[in-house]
């Protein structure tokens, strides 16, 4: 994975994982519970999350430990996308 390679994929997912999560703060708008505390953590964790794998990415230029890192990012945010984070966001609330 080349350096610009390497920056465009992680900047992809983070408009993806920024478009998740803006969809997920329309629905909390439009429901009557409000948004507390429990709901907004796992929405900043995952950023928390993308930046630390992110540098994870940066910390060698070896293209195999580039997408190595890559995937786990991504597995790990579609497992936290799609439940462990708001399952952790009950857990902590």
């Amino acid at each position: 994975m080349s350096k610009k390679s390497f920056h465009v994929y992680n900047i992809i997912i983070l408009l993806l994982l920024l478009s998740f999560n803006l969809l997920v703060l329309l629905a909390y708008g439009f429901g009557e519970g409000g948004m507390g505390v429990s709901q907004l953590v796992p929405i900043a964790l995952s950023f928390v999350i993308w930046s630390v794998f992110y540098l994870i990415q940066f910390a060698r230029s070896n293209r195999t430990w580039r997408m190595a890192w890559f995937l786990v990012m991504l597995v790990f945010l579609y497992f936290w996308q799609t439940g462990v984070g708001s399952a952790f966001g009950r857990l902590i609330g």
